[in-house]
C-alpha cells in the first residue's frame, strides 16, 4: 500500500509543475500583449523536448531502469523550477518549458510501466493503472495553475520546486522498499474482457486509443494554450481563469476514477457516441457561449462537462496500450510521442487560426470538428464485424 501512494504522488507532483508552467508561462505572455501564435508557443517548447526525449527514453524503459529515469526526472524538474525562479525573464521561460519538457518525457512512459507491474496483482489489473494514473496525473496538472492564481509568481515557483524535491524523495523510498524484479511486468489481459481478443484486434484497438487520444489532445491543447488568452480578453479574473482551466482536469480525474471498475465500454459504440456529443457539444459552447454571454459560471459548466469528455479519451489512450498482451512497452512509448507530438502542432495551429481568423473562439471551432473527426472514426473502427472476441 505504502508504495501504491508513493507510485501515485509521482503523476501528481510532476503533472502539477506542467500543469503550473503551461498557466502562468500562457498568461504571462497574453498580459504583456504577445500575439496569439506567441502565447500558443509556450506548449509548443515543451511539447518539442518531451517528444524528443521520450523517443529515447521508449528504448530505455526497461524494469531495472524505470525508477533510475523517473528519479532523473524529478531532479530535472527540481533544477527547472529553481532556473523560473532565479531567471524570471518574459522570452526565458522558454528555456525552462524545454527543460520541463525533458523532466515529464523522463517520467511518462517509465511510470505506466510502473503503474502495470503494480497492478499486475489485483483483480482490475489495467483498468486500474489506467484510471488511477489518469485521476493522478489528471488532479496534478489542474492543481497547478492554482498555485499561481493566488499566490506571487515566486511564491507559485517555490511551491512547484518543493513538489519536485518531493518526488525525487518519493521515488528513492520506492526503490527502498520495491521488491526486486527481473522481469518485464506482465499483467493479465483478460481481467476486463468478456473474452480474449486476437492479438490484431488487440493491435486494432491499440491504434484507436492513439488516434482517439491523439485527435482529443489536439482538443485539450486549445484550451490550455487558448483559454488564458480568451478569459482575459473576456474580462475574466486570472483566479477564475485558473479555476476554469483547473475544472477541466479535475471533471477529468473524478471521470477516470468513476472508470476504475470499466468491463466493456472502451469497445462499444454507444459510449464513444455520448463522449462525441460531450467534447463536440463543449468545444462549440467555448467558441459561442462568449457572442451571449461573458458570465463566468457559464464557463465553469462547459470546462466541467468537456472534462468529461477528456477523462474518456485519455482513459482510453491508456487502457488499449497497456492492455496489448504482447507489445505493451511500444504502445505506450508510442502514446507520449503522440502526445508529444501534438502538443507541438496543435497550439501552433490553433494560434495561427485565431490570429488569421482575429478571433481568439477560432481555434475552439477548429477543435470541435476534430473532437467530430475523432468520433467518426470510432464509429468505423468500433462496428461489431470490426472487433474479434475470437479466443487466441
Amino acid at each position: 500500500m505504502l508504495i501504491r501512494i508513493l507510485a501515485y504522488f509521482v503523476p501528481f507532483a510532476i503533472n502539477f509543475l506542467s500543469g503550473g508552467f503551461f498557466f502562468i508561462t500562457a498568461y504571462r505572455f497574453s498580459e504583456a500583449g504577445c500575439s496569439r501564435t506567441v502565447t500558443t508557443c509556450s506548449i509548443v517548447a515543451w511539447g518539442v523536448a518531451y517528444c524528443l526525449l521520450t523517443m529515447l527514453v521508449g528504448k530505455l524503459a526497461t524494469v531495472k531502469r524505470i525508477l533510475p529515469l523517473i528519479l532523473a526526472g524529478g531532479v530535472t524538474l527540481s533544477l527547472t523550477s529553481l532556473g523560473f525562479i532565479i531567471f524570471d525573464g518574459l522570452y526565458t521561460q522558454f528555456l525552462w518549458l524545454i527543460f520541463a519538457g525533458f523532466g515529464a518525457a523522463l517520467f511518462c512512459t517509465p511510470f505506466q510501466l510502473l503503474a502495470k507491474e503494480i497492478e499486475s496483482g489485483t483483480k482490475k489489473g489495467v483498468v486500474s493503472a489506467t484510471a488511477f494514473y489518469t485521476l493522478t496525473w489528471s488532479c496534478g496538472l489542474a492543481s497547478g495553475p492554482l498555485a499561481f492564481a493566488r499566490f506571487t509568481l515566486r511564491q507559485g515557483f517555490f511551491i512547484t520546486m518543493f513538489l519536485a524535491i518531493a518526488v525525487t524523495v518519493s521515488v528513492i523510498l520506492i526503490a527502498l522498499l520495491r521488491p526486486k524484479k527481473t522481469a518485464e511486468p506482465t499483467v493479465e489481459t483478460t481481467t476486463a474482457a468478456p473474452a480474449q481478443f486476437t492479438v490484431k484486434t488487440y493491435d486494432k484497438l491499440a491504434v484507436l486509443g492513439w488516434i482517439v487520444g491523439g485527435l482529443g489532445t489536439v482538443t485539450v491543447c486549445q484550451i490550455r494554450a487558448l483559454w488564458p488568452k480568451l478569459g482575459l480578453e473576456l474580462d475574466i479574473p486570472r483566479h477564475h481563469n485558473a479555476y476554469i482551466l483547473a475544472l477541466v482536469s479535475y471533471a477529468q480525474a473524478v471521470t477516470a476514477l468513476m472508470l476504475c471498475r470499466s468491463k466493456s465500454w472502451m469497445w462499444k459504440q454507444l459510449p464513444a457516441v455520448l463522449m462525441g456529443v460531450c467534447g463536440v457539444a463543449t468545444l462549440l459552447s467555448f467558441a459561442f457561449v462568449p457572442v451571449f454571454t461573458h458570465h463566468v459560471a457559464a464557463f465553469y459548466i462547459i470546462s466541467g462537462v468537456y472534462g468529461i469528455y477528456s477523462g474518456c479519451f485519455y482513459f482510453y489512450l491508456v487502457y488499449h496500450s497497456l492492455a496489448h498482451p504482447v507489445r505493451s512497452s511500444f504502445f505506450v512509448t508510442g502514446n507520449e510521442i503522440i502526445v508529444g507530438i501534438t502538443s507541438i502542432a496543435a497550439p501552433l495551429l490553433g494560434g495561427f487560426i485565431s490570429d488569421v481568423s482575429g478571433h481568439t473562439e477560432s481555434a475552439f471551432i477548429f477543435a470541435a470538428i476534430v473532437a467530430a473527426a475523432a468520433f467518426v472514426i470510432q464509429m468505423i473502427v468500433l462496428r461489431p464485424s470490426n472487433i474479434s472476441e475470437e479466443t487466441k
